[in-house]
């Protein structure tokens, strides 16, 4: 190629042929076949049918062919189950070779809010494509998916339809199923994990890229100039020191540009910044001199000679938005433009020609999480202002500006169920111009844009001819990774979805640039699993960045964009009854105990984010869920606990950084944490299930290096414990009685296995239900129908655990109570160590027991005669019921109906067994539990 030749002229030369420009590194630009997909134009045909007379039919077992009920002509495919944990299963059989994508594409629609998965085998191994659950009733719903082929195969693909694993039972019909094969675009991948790109273009058209790069046990931030389809490294950016980075921002400066990130050094964030050019091949780090330990979201904005930097940092007594100016010479003092007293994350920037700029922010206030914003004028930052008022969680306003006008999108999420609070619903994307105190929205937004599929992280940008463009990530399935989409908008019309490209990547936003002659993009893109098929010891999964021309869209420029007051589409949703039912404003509690003045700090040590393949669609990526738990639930402690195998050494390090990054000391505490998820270990000597079970591993050490993957050998938590005897941790089993699957995905816990201090706490509650006893208030539907997994069955064998309630993957259900004597990582973990720990099914309320010098999880010397028990229970719904239980026995009952209740009880006969127990639970008007920790007592 000659150098003479221009980036599209290069382009349009490749969308003739199947290939690919592959760029430095197995970044690439892609042409796009018309119509905005990703790939080649030329596609082979494997299967199509709408399944009408005389069309093909796929390899059926239980689906028919019905009439008179079709998306289109007269015919479609229905299946039926009525039972949960079924599926109707299709075959289309297949072969490809290596450096193809198999896409798979069909309609659906059930009655009853089934599900569909898509899976391919070759031979016996089966692996996942997409589960989707929850298909509507009431319209068709389109499916689109892929798959690589990396070596020469011959296999059949598997449409189940309709599936009531985690779904309804129901009907399902199915429509229009195409099968073809393309060239794969992204078959090439680099050598280390490349993450978070950002785009800009200098004043002499260069394009320039900022990303994270992470070799095994490192990461940094490298920075490439973009030029005629060639992509060139120009530095590198790492700081002495550096034990941790997140996403970074860039700006263009001249014929250059500035890029900043966060930098964990010395246990504490920074944003560190350099002015770059081609020019000068090792730029000058400089740094922010800002307070506290966390100093991160970084965005940059370009006012003359000046860059404006607005970041997030938990300086002061809550997270704020601060600012500050930079040049070459240095930055301005930090100043802070979000209120002092509230939490507030994700900002936003943009300058306009006059030199007024516009920040923007999400915070949680009053009950309603909205997107706030402030003015720089030539007098300086104007105070902040609310700029939207809805019900649904409005969070990441991404900005841009056009003709002197801010336009905004950002993203709504709602929470269906009581409590539910880290299972997202409904996640839309709304887009508005900010008209002073009225937002002015595109017309037919919500109706163009399909606003029922999961859309998170938005980006919005203008072309040079006036056109808006909106970029967000769109959910495959629900335990797949996101499509970047693209839409186009003039005048008073959308373009359809762009998909940019068929190959998954995570939740990172898909970045924009409109240089004179070209419109870039870059999106991440990644191998993770899609389903439960890459567990135990395996190649590191890999992640690059593919940078491509936009999409060739039906709308063309018009003279203006038209627009109308934004109306938010009407939603059940409402924060503040979620709040509420959680309890988040119980009052703080304290106790003095043997001289300890206590405090009752709250918590959730068994979470999960879009790591977690089991929920990755609907469970909110890692700053979203500290965000809920900070601010929703108001809690004081948290911990991220996904799968131990869905780590690899890159994701665990990034893990931990958000983790660290999210720590407020005093404020809110994180934990370094896991899943090890044992569920298909061979049976041992109870041939009906499998061995061991779930346990959550909670670490001291939030830098600690080494996580276990249960998957990687027959492993018991005792060697399990031994393998993280290098640091302090605790280990907590949790489905303790889980049958689901009679013993076999997720086995009850193996009790042969227990340890004082290692396995101090179990959960007795978690979304699925309570673990207490066999028949016991708010029992686990699925529990074991016998005996023996039980905590009440695990406590009369004389094993010393005591209890915590955790949400798992249904945030707001589920919470940890400790009474703990200092609020730092070290306090907490030693309280829950020691066992002065309670749960709740959910709602915060506050349980105190006790018997003179021991309180709830101590083990202390039997007492000759009568023991006197105190116990002081305060919720914000009458309390219908107070049990204490000894031995396992009701050896005190009560009905106080009342908000706030003492009691004080004397048993004056206790049982003269060896080990002796008793603990506590209430039971709320509204249904809602907690449950006490024993306290022990030993005959000497």
């Amino acid at each position: 190629m000659q150098e003479q030749i221009n980036r599209r002229q290069f382009l349009a030369a490749m969308a003739a042929t199947p290939a690919v420009a592959f760029l430095n590194n197995n970044s690439i630009y892609a042409a796009l076949s018309k119509g905005g997909k990703a790939g080649s134009d030329e596609e082979r045909l494997i299967f199509k049918s709408s399944f009408e007379p005389g069309e093909a039919l796929p390899k059926i077992s239980t689906h028919e062919v019905v009439k008179g009920f079709s998306r289109s002509g007269e015919h479609s495919l229905m299946g039926q189950v009525k039972l949960k944990n079924k599926a109707c299963r299709l075959r289309v059989p297949f072969k490809s070779s290596k450096g193809k994508l198999i896409k798979i594409s069909f309609w659906v629609r059930s009655d009853n809010g089934s599900g569909v998965g898509v899976f391919y085998y070759q031979g016996d191994k089966r692996e996942g494509v997409l589960t989707q659950g929850g298909i509507a009733s009431n319209r068709w719903v389109p499916i689109e998916c892929s798959f690589s082929v990396t070596k020469e195969m011959a296999g059949e693909i598997e449409i189940a339809s309709p599936s009531s694993w985690g779904s309804k039972p129901g009907k399902m019909w199915i429509d229009d199923l195409t099968v073809t094969e393309v060239e794969d675009e992204f078959s090439g991948w680099s050598d280390n994990v490349e993450d978070f790109p950002v785009l800009a273009c200098d004043g002499k058209d260069n394009v320039w890229m900022a990303i994270i790069e992470r070799p095994v046990g490192d990461g940094f931030v490298k920075v490439c100039s973009i030029k005629d389809g060639e992509r060139n490294e120009v530095c590198k950016l790492k700081p002495r020191g550096c034990s941790g980075v997140a996403a970074p921002a860039i700006a263009a400066v001249g014929d250059g540009c500035v890029v900043a990130f966060p930098v964990e050094q010395n246990d504490s964030w920074r944003i560190a910044y350099a002015f770059i050019s081609n020019k000068k091949a090792s730029p000058t780090l400089k740094y922010v001199d800002c307070g506290g330990n966390s100093n991160v979201s970084p965005c940059l904005t370009v006012v003359g000679d000046k860059v404006c930097m607005a970041w997030q940092s938990n300086a002061g007594d809550a997270r704020g938005i601060y600012v500050c100016w930079i040049d070459k010479k240095g930055t301005t003092a930090p100043e802070r433009i979000s209120s002092e007293g509230d939490n507030s994350y994700n900002p936003g920037i943009v300058a306009l020609e006059d030199g007024s700029v516009f920040a923007a922010w999400d915070s949680i206030r009053d009950k309603k999480a909205n997107i706030y914003g402030a003015w720089y004028k030539r007098d300086g930052w104007q105070k902040e202002k609310r700029i939207t008022d809805g019900e649904r969680i409005e969070r990441h306003p991404s900005l841009a500006v056009y003709k002197e006008q801010v336009w905004m999108t950002w993203q709504g999420q709602a929470y269906s169920s009581k409590l539910m609070l880290n299972s997202v619903g409904e996640q839309r994307i709304v887009v508005a111009r900010i008209d002073g105190d009225k937002l002015m929205a595109p017309k037919r937004l919500f109706e163009d844009i399909d606003q029922n599929k999961l859309y998170l992280r938005p980006k919005i940008a203008f072309d040079h001819d006036g056109r808006l463009w909106l970029s967000a990530r769109e959910s495959i399935g629900i335990h797949s990774g996101w499509l970047p989409v693209v839409w186009c908008y003039s005048g008073r019309k959308w373009s359809k979805a762009n998909v940019l490209a068929l190959h998954q990547g995570r939740w990172r936003s898909i970045d924009m640039i409109f240089t004179k002659n070209d419109s870039v993009t870059v999106n991440q893109y990644d191998d993770l699993p899609q389903d439960w098929v890459q567990m135990g010891i395996h190649p590191d999964w890999k992640s690059g960045l593919a940078v491509k021309l936009m999409p060739d869209v039906d709308v063309k420029a018009a003279s203006r964009l038209e627009v109308e007051p934004l109306e938010m589409p009407a939603t059940k949703f409402s924060l503040k009854e979620k709040m509420d039912n959680c309890a988040a404003d119980l009052p703080k509690q304290e106790v003095s105990h043997e001289g300890q003045k206590l405090k009752l700090l709250w918590g959730s040590l068994h979470d999960h984010t879009d790591l977690s393949v089991c929920g990755r669609s609907v469970n909110p990526p890692g700053h979203d869920v500290f965000a809920n738990e900070r601010d929703i639930e108001k809690l004081d402690f948290c911990a991220l606990t996904d799968h131990g195998y869905n780590f690899d050494p890159q994701q665990w390090a990034y893990n931990g950084e958000q983790t660290r990054n999210n720590h407020d000391p005093g404020r809110f505490i994180t934990f370094l944490g896991e899943e090890w998820t044992s569920s298909s270990n061979p049976p041992g000597k109870d041939k009906r299930m499998s061995r061991y079970g779930h346990h959550n591993v909670i670490f001291l050490d939030p830098y600690y290096k080494n996580f276990q993957d249960a998957y990687d050998g027959d492993i018991s938590p005792a060697d399990l414990w031994q393998r993280f005897s290098d640091t302090e941790f605790i280990c907590i089993p949790h489905q303790l009685a889980d049958w689901e699957g009679k013993g076999k995905w997720n086995p009850p816990t193996d009790w042969e296995f227990v340890d004082e201090k290692l396995q101090p706490i179990a959960e007795i509650y978690q979304k699925r239900g309570s673990y207490e006893y066999l028949g016991c208030p708010r029992q686990d539907p699925y529990g074991t129908p016998f005996k023996g997994y039980y905590l009440q069955d695990v406590w009369a064998k004389g094993n010393i655990i005591g209890v915590i309630a955790s949400p798992d993957h249904g945030g707001g259900n589920g919470k940890a109570g400790v009474w703990a004597e200092d609020f730092t990582r070290e306090g907490i973990f030693e309280a829950i160590r020691a066992r002065h720990t309670y749960g709740t099914s959910g709602p915060k309320m506050s349980l105190w027991f006790s018997t003179g010098n021991a309180m709830m999880g101590d083990k202390v010397s039997m007492p000759d005669g009568p023991i006197e028990f105190q116990l002081n229970a305060k919720a914000l719904k009458p309390i219908k019921e107070i049990v204490i239980f000894g031995n396992n026995k009701v050896v005190k009952r009560i009905e106080p109906n009342k908000k706030e209740f003492d009691l004080k009880w004397t048993d004056k006969n206790p049982p003269q067994e060896k080990l002796n127990f008793y603990y506590a639970r209430i039971h709320c008007n509204d249904n809602e539990i907690a449950w006490s920790s024993p306290i022990w007592f030993c005959k000497q």
